[in-house]
């Protein structure tokens, strides 16, 4: 009889990890951004990216780490929607070029002392104290974005757009396994479509896991052909309380057009975008 007993209590302990994966697995939730007027959260988002332009059959090959670290508040909030208001309080940023590396760093002076550092300076300075806003439902449907402080910095402009920092989430509960497809709005200035499918990959206590794969396309920015056609896939993590985003990991592949005086160069651009989030108590 003790040797069943044993027997038994051996058993329960090896299944019962699979019995509690197994009800996780089962386990549904209802995503959707419950926020409060007034929530403020941190955020940084890491950008590293090689780029390579074919120009008159050579090659030039340029490498980018940029660190943007920002804040964002929730202006307003009612049953339909919510906005929110984001500003980049320092840019980072690391370029190797021919051999050469050069920093920026808005917050180290010294950075400033390079005299080739001084037009990359002169483009990300205007960036600091800068914002923008969006006005999304509590799905994650962008309504409305203004990133107009953004005009001359198109390259920040569409990854603020491309929906590394927030998803789109199903109506109703979801559970794992489960997948839904969700546009995300471009900017006013270009015609990008960007299309992401959300999958379920984990669901914790205050945790989901999702997974995401997606397409970007656009063929005009600013009046200017671009020919842009790209691919995006990784990880998202957010919290099943508020729906807000705690970290994204995301791999793009983008092959575009670039024009400069009439001509046109085909370039490649292939990188990771980390962002993180965390709400400021």
């Amino acid at each position: 009889m003790k040797n069943c007993k044993k027997i038994s209590a051996t058993l329960l302990i090896i299944f019962l990890p699979a019995i509690f994966i197994s009800l996780y697995a089962q386990k549904s939730v209802e995503l959707k951004y419950n926020v409060t007027k007034g929530d403020k959260y941190n955020s940084v988002m890491h950008l590293d990216q090689d780029i390579v332009i074919d120009a008159n059959g050579q090659t030039m090959a340029l490498d980018q780490i940029i660190d943007f670290k920002m804040s964002t508040e929730v202006t307003d909030n009612t049953k339909e929607d919510f906005t929110t208001k984001s500003t980049i309080n320092a840019v980072k940023m690391t370029q190797g070029v021919f051999g050469m590396q050069i920093t920026y760093d808005s917050e180290d002076s010294t950075t400033l002392q390079n005299p080739m550092v001084a037009k990359i300076a002169e483009a990300m300075g205007d960036l600091i104290g800068a914002s923008y806003s969006m006005v999304m439902d509590h799905k994650g449907h962008v309504k409305e974005i203004d990133a107009s402080a953004f005009s001359q910095n198109d390259d920040i402009a569409n990854n603020i757009s491309s929906g590394s920092g927030y998803a789109i989430y199903k109506e109703g509960k979801v559970k794992v396994g489960d997948s839904w497809e969700g546009d995300v709005t471009p900017l006013k200035n270009s015609d990008m479509k960007v299309n992401m499918t959300y999958t379920v990959l984990k669901i914790t206590g205050k945790e989901a896991t999702l997974g995401l794969n997606g397409t970007i396309k656009a063929n005009t920015m600013d009046d200017s052909e671009l020919n842009l056609d790209g691919t995006m896939s990784g990880e998202m993590t957010v919290s099943t309380h508020t729906g807000w985003l705690i970290k994204s990991v995301i791999d793009q592949e983008i092959k575009l057009d670039i024009d400069q005086n009439g001509q046109t160069f085909p370039a490649t651009i292939t990188g990771t975008i980390t962002t993180t989030s965390e709400k400021i108590k």
